[in-house]
């Protein structure tokens, strides 16, 4: 399950656990190492993150269970913690306030010294985002590094990414940081990955940790191979990326992928072919796939 500051409510899939859009008492939701929430509403819901398959569901632990602890997301290890980690301080720690609106937290935010006022704080989002009008008006001019398209919780869009400076949550700082641009604005994974995060709901602040080394910070799947498959079905490609790894082997929109590297599709799920596609350690990729004609092909991907 995603665990999502930028979601107000605790979301779980349709058909296991009520009707659409219903709420639903849970007398105990547990994860590894025997962190259990107990006793607490949820509502059920259709939507790209709240899907059930073959024995299991995925689904979103929102800010009305996360602020009963406070919560440390270590990106460098990635591990999650269920209490503040860093209790008695670092020597490079910076904190930043939070306030709610909608029973979401936000903070504000600052580029090239101009305020943009307060934006959510989104551990759902991959990404940190900003508006097109936004980017529109600001003296830097970066040029774009990829596209795709994004599953937000009622549709998709298709956004564009690029490298951003001067880009502040708060007093928090990092060098750069890739940006989607899209349609609202939210500090995201690419800001928070930069800093062990810690959620203090308790002080209603947020404590940020820079990392002494970035060698975590890597390209997503999606960047690196220029493939993107739908979230509702990984065997389905829904976008390739003109001139990317993927597109110069040969795959296209349409196809449908039997398997990765021998690794059947089914087994690899969405959120498995990214992390294959983004381990840097692997330079050839098999596909198996079927064409829209209905032929089976041997595709050949190599990432240079």
């Amino acid at each position: 399950m995603m665990v999502d500051t930028g979601s107000s409510g605790t979301y779980v899939p349709t058909g296991i656990f009520g009707s659409l859009d219903e709420q639903v008492y849970i007398s105990s939701l547990c994860l590894e190492n025997n962190v259990c929430f107990n006793n607490f509403m949820a509502w059920s819901s259709d939507s790209a993150f709240t899907q059930s398959k073959d024995g299991y569901f995925n689904g979103i632990i929102g800010v009305d269970l996360l602020k009963k602890f406070d919560l440390t997301i270590d990106y460098k290890s990635e591990l999650i913690y269920f209490y503040d980690t860093l209790e008695n301080g670092s020597s490079g720690l910076v904190i930043i306030p939070i306030h709610y609106e909608n029973a979401r937290p936000y903070t504000n935010v600052t580029i090239e010294d101009m305020s943009q006022g307060a934006n959510l704080l989104d551990t759902g989002a991959a990404y940190t985002r900003i508006t097109y009008s936004l980017f529109d008006s600001l003296n830097q001019n970066p040029e774009v590094l990829f596209e795709s398209v994004v599953f937000n919780f009622d549709g998709s869009e298709i956004v564009e990414y690029v490298p951003l400076t001067e880009y502040c949550a708060g007093t928090a700082c990092p060098e750069d940081i890739i940006v989607q641009i899209g349609s609202w604005p939210a500090v995201g994974g690419t800001f928070f990955r930069e800093y062990l995060t810690i959620f203090r709901f308790s002080e209603n602040v947020v404590k940020l940790d820079r990392y002494n080394d970035r060698s975590h910070i890597t390209k997503s799947g999606i960047q690196r191979m220029g493939l993107q498959v739908n979230i509702y079905d990984a065997s389905d490609i829904i976008y390739v990326i003109d001139d990317g790894f993927a597109w110069k082997g040969g795959l296209r929109e349409g196809y449908e992928i039997i398997s990765v590297n021998g690794i059947p599709i089914n087994s690899l799920g969405y959120f498995g072919i990214y992390e294959l596609m983004a381990d840097t350690s692997i330079e050839e990729y098999q596909f198996l796939v079927v064409t829209p004609t209905g032929d089976v092909e041997d595709v050949t991907i190599t990432a240079e």
